[in-house]
C-alpha cells in the first residue's frame, strides 16, 4: 500500500512540476528579472552626478513598465511610474513630471486614498516639481503672474501633506521644503555648494 503511494506520488510529480512552471513559475520569473532591472538601474542612478544620464534612466523604467504591466499589481507600476517622475525631475523635464504626477495622483487618491504612503509619496514629488516650474520661470525673469501659480501650487500641496499628517509637523515640513528649495535654485543657476 505504501509503495504505490510512492510511486504514484513520484508519477504524478513531474504533473505538479510543470503545473507549478506554467502558472506561478512564469510570473515568479518575471518578478525576478525585474527585481534585477531595478538594481540595475538603481545602480544607473547611483552613478556620479556627472555620468548619470536620466534619459536611459528614464527608458529602463517605461521598459520595466511595459513588461510588468499585464501581471502585475497597480501598486507595483504605480511606483514605477513614481519613480520615473523623479528621474524626469532630475532631468529638469518639469512639464512633463508635472503632466505624470498629475494623473498618478488621481489614480492613486482614488485608489489608495489620500493618506496611503504611495499617495503622499506623488503628492511630495509633485509639489517639487511645481516649486521647480516656479523658479525655473522667475530665474528666466518672467512676470510674476507666470511663475505665482506653480509656487501657490507647490505650497498648497506640502501645507495639505504636513496638516494631514500631523498638525505640529507643518513646521518641519516648512523646513524641509525650504531646505530642498535652496538646493534645486543652487542646481538650476549653477551654483555650487
Amino acid at each position: 500500500m505504501i509503495r504505490k503511494a510512492l510511486v504514484l506520488l513520484w508519477l504524478l510529480f513531474p504533473v505538479g512540476v510543470l503545473a507549478f512552471h506554467f502558472n506561478y513559475g512564469q510570473s515568479h520569473m518575471l518578478r525576478e528579472a525585474a527585481s534585477d532591472d531595478l538594481k540595475r538601474i538603481a545602480e544607473l542612478e547611483r552613478l556620479p552626478e556627472e555620468e548619470r544620464d536620466w534619459e536611459q534612466i528614464i527608458a529602463e523604467y517605461e521598459k520595466l513598465e511595459e513588461k510588468l504591466a499585464a501581471t502585475e499589481l497597480p501598486d507595483v507600476i504605480d511606483r514605477i511610474k513614481l519613480a520615473k517622475a523623479r528621474a524626469c525631475l532630475e532631468m529638469l523635464d518639469i512639464g512633463t513630471a508635472i503632466t505624470d504626477l498629475t494623473e498618478l495622483l488621481q489614480a492613486c487618491a482614488t485608489r489608495y486614498g489620500d493618506d496611503a504612503p504611495i499617495t503622499r509619496g506623488v503628492r511630495e514629488t509633485l509639489g517639487k516639481a511645481h516649486y521647480h516650474a516656479a523658479l525655473l520661470l522667475q530665474e528666466n525673469d518672467l512676470p510674476e503672474k507666470e511663475w505665482r501659480p506653480f509656487a501657490d501650487r507647490s505650497r498648497q500641496l506640502f501645507r495639505y501633506l504636513a496638516e494631514h499628517d500631523d498638525p505640529a509637523a507643518l513646521n518641519e515640513y516648512e523646513k524641509r521644503v525650504t531646505k530642498e528649495f535652496d538646493r534645486a535654485a543652487k542646481r538650476i543657476t549653477g551654483t555650487q555648494n
